[in-house]
C-alpha cells in the first residue's frame, strides 16, 4: 500500500514537471501508466493556511502598534500581544471548522434533495440537465443522449447535478478539525513576527 501511494505520488510529480516543461511526450508517457494520476482536491488546505497566516500578522501588528502607542513597556507590550494572538487564533480556528461543517451539511441537505426528486420526476432532473448542457453550447440532440445515458446511475447522475445546477462539490470530504488546526497554526506562526522586536528586547 505504501509503495503504490510513493508511486503515486512520483507519478504526480512527473505530470507536472511535464506541463511545467510543455513536454507533450512525458505527458502521455505518465498518463498511461498506473495507477491513476493523483490531483490535489480543493487546494488542500492551502486556504486556510493563506487565510490565517495573512489576518494573523495583520491583527498582532494592529494591536500590537496600537499597545506601543500608549508607550507602555516591551514586556507588557509582548504579554498583551500573546494573549490576543491566542485568542484570535483560536477564534480563527473555531470560524473555519464550524463553517466547513456547516457547509459540508449544506451540501449534504441539497444532495438529499436533489435524489428524492430524481427518485420522484427523474424527466424533470433530465430535461433540468439537458437545458443546463444545451446553455453550454452542446447540442439538444447529444445533450439528450449523454444526460438519459447519465440517468441509467443515480448516483453518478445526482453527483454530476449537483456541480452543474449548484455548483456544489457533493464528495467534498475535507476535514473540519485540520482544516481549523491548520488555520490556528498559521495565525500563531506568522502572527508571532511582529512580536519577535519586542522579544529579542527582553534578551540581556
Amino acid at each position: 500500500m505504501k509503495e503504490m501511494k510513493d508511486y503515486g505520488s512520483l507519478k504526480k510529480t512527473q505530470a507536472v514537471n511535464a506541463y511545467q516543461n510543455a513536454d507533450l511526450e512525458e505527458s502521455r508517457r505518465v498518463h498511461d501508466q498506473m495507477p491513476a494520476e493523483e490531483h490535489m482536491t480543493g487546494g488542500g488546505f492551502i486556504k486556510s493556511a493563506v487565510y490565517g497566516g495573512l489576518d494573523g500578522i495583520i491583527t498582532t501588528f494592529a494591536t500590537v502598534t496600537t499597545v506601543a502607542g500608549a508607550k507602555l513597556s516591551s514586556t507588557v507590550i509582548l504579554i498583551l500581544g500573546i494573549a490576543h494572538l491566542f485568542a484570535d487564533a483560536f477564534s480563527m480556528a473555531l470560524g473555519d471548522y464550524m463553517s466547513t461543517v456547516a457547509e459540508q451539511q449544506l451540501v449534504q441537505r441539497e444532495r438529499q434533495r436533489e435524489e428524492w426528486e430524481f427518485e420522484n420526476y427523474a424527466e424533470g432532473e433530465i430535461k433540468e440537465m439537458v437545458g443546463l448542457y444545451e446553455a453550454r453550447g452542446i447540442a439538444r440532440k447529444d445533450a439528450e443522449i449523454v444526460i438519459r445515458t447519465l440517468a441509467k446511475y443515480k448516483d453518478a447522475f445526482v453527483d454530476i447535478m449537483m456541480v452543474e445546477e449548484l455548483g456544489m462539490n457533493p464528495h467534498d470530504d475535507e476535514d473540519a478539525v485540520l482544516g481549523g488546526l491548520v488555520t490556528f497554526v498559521s495565525f500563531v506562526l506568522f502572527g508571532s513576527v511582529p512580536l519577535l522586536s519586542y522579544l529579542i528586547a527582553l534578551i540581556p
